[in-house]
This record gives C-alpha cells, sequence and structure tokens, in this order.
C-alpha cells in the first residue's frame, strides 16, 4: 500500500464516524457503471401539513441525501471533466424527479486527493448543478462538492459544499441538546 492508499482508508474510516443513523453507509459499491470505496445515505417520508393543520391538500414529503466518496491520487483537468460527467449523471439517475411528493435530494460528493492544481480549485469552487423539477412542484436537487487534499490537508468546496467541510473537520458526532421548557 502506499502512502496515499494509507491516508486515503485512514480518511474513509474515520469520516464514517461522523454519519451515524439516519445515514445507511456502505462499502464497495458499483453505482452507474463507478465503483466507490464508501457511500452514505438516508431517505426522510413523512406527512406534511398546511399550517400545522391536517386536511384534504396535506400531502407526503420525500427528502433525503446521498453521499459518495471517491479516491483518486492526482486530480488533474481530465479527471475533473471526467467526475463532473459523473455527477450529472448520478444526479440523473439517483433523485426521484417523477415523485410528486419529492421534496428536496443532495447529491454530495467527497473526493480525496494527493494532489489539486490551482485551475481545478476556481473549478471546484464554480461547479454548480442546481435543478427543480416541474418548476418547483416535484422538489429541487443541488450538487455538493468537497475535494479533500490529503498532503496540505486543505478542504476545497463549491457554494453548497461548506456543510460537507463542516461535517468532515469537526471531533466528534454533535449531540442533541436540551430545550429550555421543552420550547427553545
Amino acid at each position: 500500500m502506499t502512502d496515499f492508499q494509507t491516508k486515503a482508508q485512514r480518511f474513509l474510516w474515520r469520516t464514517e464516524k461522523q454519519y451515524p443513523q439516519p445515514f445507511e453507509v456502505q462499502r464497495d459499491v458499483s453505482i452507474c457503471g463507478k465503483s466507490f470505496p464508501m457511500t452514505a445515505q438516508y431517505e426522510q417520508q413523512d406527512k406534511r401539513y398546511l399550517l400545522g393543520i391536517k386536511s384534504r391538500i396535506s400531502r407526503e414529503n420525500l427528502c433525503g441525501e446521498k453521499y459518495f466518496f471517491d479516491c483518486c491520487e492526482t486530480l488533474d483537468e481530465q479527471a475533473f471533466a471526467e467526475y463532473k460527467a459523473l455527477f450529472k449523471r448520478l444526479q440523473d439517475e439517483l433523485v426521484p424527479a417523477d415523485n410528486p411528493a419529492h421534496d428536496y435530494t443532495f447529491i454530495s460528493f467527497v473526493l480525496c486527493t494527493a494532489n489539486v492544481g490551482k485551475g481545478i480549485q476556481k473549478k471546484i469552487k464554480r461547479t454548480n448543478d442546481y435543478r427543480q423539477y416541474k418548476y418547483g412542484q416535484y422538489g429541487w436537487s443541488a450538487l455538493r462538492l468537497c475535494v479533500v487534499d490529503l498532503e496540505a490537508e486543505t478542504y476545497y468546496c463549491n457554494g453548497m459544499g461548506k456543510g460537507i467541510w463542516e461535517c468532515l473537520t469537526r471531533e466528534e458526532i454533535p449531540q442533541e441538546q436540551n430545550k429550555l421548557f421543552g420550547l427553545f
């Protein structure tokens, strides 16, 4: 095992602890012809009420998040272009855009690498894919991207990827806070 592979395995092992229930973490998953060392996903479906009141116009609510983790030793222009095509293909296939209960889905990618070029850093920040389905009636989806440079110990994110960065850099799983008088 090379030094990069050891660091990447350690990163994935540490990251797996950051995604407890309701996330379902799986190792060595193949999706759309691409093999990912780790994925984490959740879907939640529950009732949505108008002004908190159950009525005839109430509907089901479906939301979720799908994380894909991958490792590549060097992220160059060609590799990044291939990943962008993969991002679009996965978003096309995995978002339940034809389901009227669909509210939103985040498609999140974490790429760990040993080397990120200056040109790629700018492209990562500019990467954006926000979609509305049936003019927003069938929900929306967004691409979140975070690239981890294991050598420089630096994180590069697109606009929506800040949430991934915060999750990956926290030291432990956040604890539920007790509410004051059950209200706040």
